[in-house]
């Protein structure tokens, strides 16, 4: 067996309803109210979670609160699960989710960071493909990537999801699988856990946040002391925002560790416009990608 391949959510249409989530950290209110201005423009009907404007220490309100919103945005039957932002939180929820209330309401549900731990449990439990991609709290800053995933929500995705060029090449060649990944740190964390992801004849996207180079290494090596790189077709690298720590040729070090932790004949590319500070190009997880260095791109086959 292999990770499943999914097809998209249906595209939203005008009016649709959207939920915004906060599972996890709590939010600014200016940053969520520039989000749902930008979604509201684009007309979609927003509807926020109870617990958006909550705050308890680092998360956006207790566990409860924070899965009773998630619960509360199916029952007010939206089409989209937007996250608000990432942080901390999303882990604690994993074992009271409602799995099969939420494989029977099978909508879009759009995050990345923290929320790669919902990706992660829902490659196994989701009948469609999830979409890793920027959080409503960063539409206002980085609005050339909140359209692109409005386009995505409409059904209008590119099929080229991101240019390979030259310097991007790690280790050559063409590689397909079902793409799997997101925030390093949080695919370590649930490795053991009933919530991982399939990785076998997965391309795996990673990306990461101010994690100095050993840390990074000592992650890699947490998933491929526990088998999880050795059946993966491609890694697709991101950007690692605040990694390093100013470390000297701590790039080529990462890219050393790629190339140690997975198969020998799998495709490396690195340096992506995805993750934390800066552009966040958003891209489906669970469809078939490839990832081709000889023609510069990394492409899906459509819905």
């Amino acid at each position: 067996m292999s990770a499943l391949v999914r097809p998209l959510p249906a595209p939203l249409r005008p009016g649709a309803r959207v939920g915004v989530m906060a599972p996890a950290g709590p939010c600014d209110p200016v940053a969520v109210r520039a989000g749902l201005e930008f979604l509201q423009e684009k007309g979609l009907q927003t509807v926020p979670a109870p617990n958006l404007g909550y705050r308890t220490a680092y998360v956006a309100g207790s566990d409860e609160e924070r899965l009773n919103g998630l619960v509360a945005l199916l029952e007010a039957g939206v089409d989209a699960l937007l996250a608000a932002r990432g942080g901390y939180g999303l882990m604690r929820l994993l074992p009271s989710v409602p799995w099969e209330r939420l494989a029977a309401w099978s909508g879009w549900v759009v995050g990345f960071s923290d929320v790669t731990a919902l990706h992660a449990a829902l490659a196994t439990r989701f009948p469609c493909a999830t979409l890793h991609g920027p959080m409503v709290t960063s539409f206002g800053r980085d609005r050339a990537s909140a359209e692109l995933l409005v386009s995505w929500l409409s059904g209008n995705g590119p099929r080229r999801l991101f240019e390979v060029n030259r310097t991007q090449v790690v280790r050559p060649g063409v590689a397909r699988g079902v793409a799997v990944g997101g925030t390093l740190s949080l695919l370590a964390a649930l490795v053991g856990t009933p919530f991982e992801p399939d990785y076998r004849g997965a391309v795996l996207f990673l990306e990461d946040v101010g994690e100095p180079v050993y840390r990074l290494d000592r992650l890699l090596t947490q998933l491929r002391l526990s088998s999880r790189l050795a059946e993966v077709k491609a890694v697709v690298s991101g950007r690692l925002a605040r990694c390093g720590r100013g470390e000297p040729g701590w790039r080529d070090r990462w890219r050393s560790l790629l190339l140690e932790a997975i198969p020998p004949d799998a495709v490396v590319v690195g340096g992506l416009p995805f993750g934390h500070g800066g552009a966040n190009v958003p891209f489906p997880l669970g469809v078939e990608v490839e990832v081709n260095t000889l023609r510069g791109e990394v492409t899906w086959g459509g819905a």
